[in-house]
Formats: structure tokens, sequence, C-alpha cells
């Protein structure tokens, strides 16, 4: 302390020379109100323990930062001293992780990306080939725990079911090409980028399930936590494994945080408290409900719930931050108000609204939608990103849902190839589900196969949600799908509707493309143009 502070008779400490010094490498202003940590001199972890201390210490961070940090040496010592002091939770919070899983199945893609408060990012089928082989000459395919004999029919059906998506996807750029309206003159980068998305987005429901990919996460110490909980306690195998690795190579790098992830009276008992009710629920599932096999069904996205029926209840909630009115008192006036007047405030309170970025207050929070939803996985897979939402869930998947043909892989002539390879994988499957069990036998289905999902979110994020996944470079099947979400909210609250104006129908495949990679490509022009 007395290298980098002074020391009044009565105690006051003041910053002195040293550790101003010390300071204006830690922090991006050492004097002002604001700053953020470079990274030079306090690392993330002594970041986060400094904040940590914060609640109980009387002086400015600086100030404690020098105090009892500066010269505590290595960060896992004085992290076990904080942790100790403090609790896991409120440090955990303050530290952030990347973490990367390679390799991953499009089934534990899902798993890993169930935490809300996490980001998550993985490599696409919509621009990606997947028609390459490693260095053993395997597809890209997970490939479960099998007996010898399963496991060659296993890797037979794969292989086949790839070779076809193979050429199916060429034969989807030849035919775009061909087909496309755009000059040769005009046939640029972001044609081209274009014409391959489309044949991607045709191709991709051929893709299996198993499918490996590489996921990114970013996340504070405490999501990683609970992730690894969450993947440890999972019926999948591939989960579990991957919760076990996560939860090895984090310890590398912060292990006072996650000593207690398996601990049996911490997170260890977490993860078998959360396999004992899963299990337990899908038992009594078992016994209470009809085992019926399900019957191939179109693309639908049915509003099951809605709260509230009448939308004008909201009139309440946005006036509630403007007065000091009880919310019951303001309910009691508004209920007194004539209908042009409630929808003159409504319409106050969305002001003009520039572009989808533009978000309306959290007033709509208070409205909510439940849908029933069934798609294919390649569609679920997009949509589930969104994780600021309640009671996202899906269902086991099969093949019992069925598939749609797309109307560019039936205008190519390729209709029969494409069917051929979805009756591929569902013998596959059946193999599957006589030798080993459901789990497992998802693995053998494709990203074309429906499946059900529910997902329940608040007015607020249906503008965000819908207005992102309706605009022009979005995947077709899930624009579909967004806008006949929008259609059911629009027909119980035609108000809050009537607001989400950039809701996309543009329904041309070729131009919503083109259109999207030209603005990136100008963009990206504009910034080799800033940097020459």
């Amino acid at each position: 302390m007395k290298q980098y502070l002074d020391e009044s008779d009565d105690g006051q400490l003041t910053i002195n020379e040293d550790g101003h010094h010390y300071l204006a490498q830690a922090l991006t202003d050492a004097e002002g109100d604001v700053y953020a940590f470079t990274g030079e001199n306090i690392s993330s972890t002594t970041a986060a323990a400094a904040m940590a201390r914060l609640s109980r210490s009387p002086h400015d961070m600086r100030v404690t930062i020098l105090k009892e940090f500066a010269e505590e040496g290595k960060d896992e010592a004085l992290l076990r001293r904080v942790v100790t002091m403090f609790g896991d939770d409120s440090v955990q919070q303050l530290v952030g992780l990347h973490v990367a899983v390679e390799n991953a199945s499009n089934l534990l893609t899902k798993y890993i990306e169930w935490g809300r408060l996490a980001a998550y990012l993985e490599q696409s089928t919509r621009y990606i080939f997947y028609d390459t082989r490693d260095k053993n000459g395997q597809y890209k395919y997970f490939t479960p725990e099998l007996p010898e004999a399963l496991r060659a029919t296993y890797h037979t059906d794969m292989d086949a079911i790839f070779n076809g998506y193979s050429d199916i996807v060429h034969a989807l750029v030849e035919h775009i090409s061909e087909k496309s309206s755009t000059p040769q003159s005009e046939r640029d980068g972001a044609w081209k980028a274009a014409v391959r998305a489309q044949a991607c987005d045709a191709a991709r429901p051929l893709l299996p399930v198993a499918t490996r990919s590489t996921v990114g996460i970013f996340g504070s110490a405490q999501a990683i936590e609970a992730m690894i909980m969450r993947l440890r306690a999972h019926s999948n195998a591939e989960a579990r494994a991957c919760g076990e690795s996560i939860l090895k190579q984090v310890r590398q790098v912060i292990p006072t945080f996650f000593e207690r992830a398996d601990n049996p009276e911490r997170g260890g008992g977490t993860s078998a408290y959360l396999a004992a009710t899963q299990e337990a629920m899908a038992e009594i599932a078992r016994e209470v409900l009809p085992t019926e096999q399900s019957s191939p069904q179109t693309a639908k996205a049915t509003l099951s719930r809605v709260f509230p029926a009448d939308e004008y209840h909201l009139v309440t909630d946005m006036l509630y931050g403007t007065t000091n009115q009880s919310l019951e008192a303001i309910s009691q006036e508004v209920a007194k108000l004539d209908p042009e007047t409630k929808e003159r405030i409504f319409d106050t309170y969305f002001g003009t609204r520039l572009n989808r970025r533009h978000k309306p207050g959290r007033a709509l929070e208070n409205v909510h939608y439940t849908f029933d939803i069934v798609c294919d996985y390649g569609i679920f897979r997009d949509l589930q990103r969104h994780r600021i939402v309640d009671d996202l869930r899906w269902q086991l998947l099969t093949p019992d849902l069925g598939y749609e043909v797309s109307q560019l892989v039936s205008e190519a002539g390729l209709e029969a190839d494409f069917s051929a390879l979805f009756a591929r994988s569902k013998r596959l499957f059946d193999t599957l589900m006589e030798q080993t069990d459901p789990e497992i036998a998802q693995y053998a289905t494709l990203l074309g196969h429906n499946m059900r999902w529910r997902i329940s979110f608040n007015a607020r994020e249906a503008f965000h949600f819908l207005e992102l996944r309706t605009s022009p470079q979005g995947h077709p099947g899930y624009r579909k799908l967004c806008k006949q979400m929008y259609d059911e909210i629009a027909k119980v609250h035609p108000k809050l509707a009537s607001h989400m104006i950039f809701i996309n129908k543009d329904e041309d495949p070729e131009l919503t493309r083109l259109a999207a990679e030209r603005a990136t490509q100008r963009k990206l022009d504009a910034i080799e143009q800033t940097n020459s």
C-alpha cells in the first residue's frame, strides 16, 4: 500500500505519483469518474475481485485496487481469498470466458445453447458446403457409441446421405445460375455469394442432425458453470462428455470458480437433481399420455395462449413511468378514457420508429404469446438462438412429422433424389430405434425433418424476433414461419401488430438474398476505402 498510496494523520488515503503511474497503465482514465480496464497490470480476474470488494469498501475503487490488489501476486490465491469473503456467485458474474467446442453434432449444439445468459456462435449450414472429407476420408458427422455391426450400417447410410447432399447442392448452384435473371455483366462476388447461399438453403434439409459443427461460447463463469451442470445431467452421452470436457478446460483458466461444479454437495448435486427430475417426468408422461405415432404435417405456428386478451390494457403500463400514481389508480383513470385517447397514447408510446433497432419500451413486456410450432429442425436451429424468451422447449426428434420439398428443388428436377435421402434416413432411424434408444436415434434424422417445439415471449421480444427474422437475408423457411406468427398476433392484437412496421413480406428469394449480399459488399467496400 505504501508504494502507491499516502496516508494522512487522520487515516485518509490519497493516490501518490507511483499509484497514478500504475493506474495509467491499467485503466483507460486514471483520473475521471468513468474508466475501463485495459488488461495491463490488472487482469480481468483481478478486476472482478476488485469489483466484488466494492460492497464493503468505502473507497474509490482505484484506491481499493492499489490498497488490496496491486501487489497480491497470483490471481488464483487472490481469487480464493475474495471468493471466501464474498461468495462464489458475486465474483463469478464478473469474469468472462471464451470457450470453443469443436466437432459437436447439431444435436449437441442446441443442448449447449440452452442457457440464456451466454453468447454463442456456430458454423453456418447456409454458407458452407458440407461435402468435404477429413484426413481419414470421413464426412463431418458425429458417430455415437454403437455396436460394431450397427456402427458400420450407420457409416454406410451417413456417407450415402452426404454423397447425395453433395450432388444436389452443386446441381442447385448450376440450376440457380442458369435461371438467374441477373445479367452476366452484374454477376459479381455478391451475386455468386447469393447463389451459393440460395443453393445451401435449399440443400440444407438433407444434412443429418449428426453433422458436426464448431460452437464458440462466451459467458460469465457463472453462466459457464450452469452450462456444465446442465450438460452433465443430460440423457445424451455426447452432452455429458462435453460437459466433462468443458469443466476440465475451464479449470485450467480459473480453477477456483469451478471447484464446486462437480462437488456432490453443490454442482454435482444440482446435476443429479436435474437428471432425476427429467427421468421422473419422462416416466410419468409415459404413464398418463397416449403413445401415438405422429403423422406428417406442414410447417405451422399455432398461437396457443395470449395474455391479456385486450391489448389496450397496456395503456396503464405505458403511462406508469410518467406519473407518481399507483398502478391501480392509473388503471382506474385509464378505464374512463375514450378509445381515441387510448389509441393516441398507444401511438405516442411507440413514437416514430426509423428502423427495427428502435425498440419500443418495456411496457410491452406485460403482453405474452405462446406458440406451438411444427417446422423443420434447420429452421428451429436458427430461431432457437433467441434465448431471452420464456419456456423454449422441444420434443425428441423423429422422422414421423414428415418433411417438405422446396419449390427450388422441384424446379431443378431433384425431388426424387431428395426424397430418396429422406427415405434412407428413415430406415436408419428405425434401425437405431430397434437396437438403441430414442436419444441416439435422433442422430439419423435430417435437418429437413419436421419437429415440434414451443416458445413463449412478450410483445417487446416479438418486435425484435419477428422483424429480424423476416429480414431479406433470412432463410426463406423461417421467414415464412415468422410471417405466420406475425399474422397470428395481428388477429388478436391488431394495434400492436400495426407498429411492427419492419416486417418484411417480400417473397422473392433471389432478390432478397442478392440485396442482402450487395448491402454487405457495400459495407466492406466502404471499410476498405476508409482504411486505404
